[in-house]
């Protein structure tokens, strides 16, 4: 247990002044970026963010995904050490990756809900597909995916899963 005592003193207008500076770079650092409608935007965003050119603990992997027919631009970006390679592998890569009946589809984007002929007329319900909807609710069928809209929460569970 330590014997002495030492007292520090600071004056009001020094700490008055780095709490300022403070808070203006805490405001910078926090402001909440929505994610872009490009990909290769949000790549370079997070490419900076993390400083990719020198840190090589960031992985980022370019990958296409195969939708209904269609395929999709993606990458994946984690920290390797936080990331089991194999499990990334087996359950968010090839659901993604792999041509299988579920993601399979006549080519049409649209699906078919109902369908009903009255005087030679043929009337359908149809529901437009919706990548991420579909991406979450049948080939990422696991229970912590979440859909994110801005960089702030973005980044908070790369840094903290």
């Amino acid at each position: 247990m330590p014997t002495k005592q030492y007292q520090f003193n600071l004056s009001n207008t020094e700490l008055s002044q780095d709490s300022k500076n403070f808070n203006e770079n805490s405001s910078n650092e926090n402001e909440k970026v929505d994610i872009y409608p490009s990909l290769t935007v949000n790549e370079e965003y997070l490419k900076t963010k993390y400083n990719l050119l020198i840190n090589s603990d960031i992985i980022l992997r370019n990958f296409t995904i195969n939708a209904r027919g269609k395929q999709y631009n993606a990458f994946l970006l984690y920290i390797d050490g936080m990331v089991d390679s194999q499990i990334m592998d087996d359950f968010v890569l090839k659901p993604l990756m792999l041509r299988n009946k579920s993601n399979s589809f006549d080519g049409s984007q649209n699906k078919v809900i109902s369908e009903a002929v009255t005087n030679n007329i043929t009337v359908r319900k149809v529901k437009k597909f919706d990548l991420p909807s579909y991406l979450l609710g049948c080939l990422m069928p696991q229970n912590a995916v979440t859909q994110e809209t801005n960089f702030e929460d973005v980044i908070s569970g790369i840094n903290s899963r």
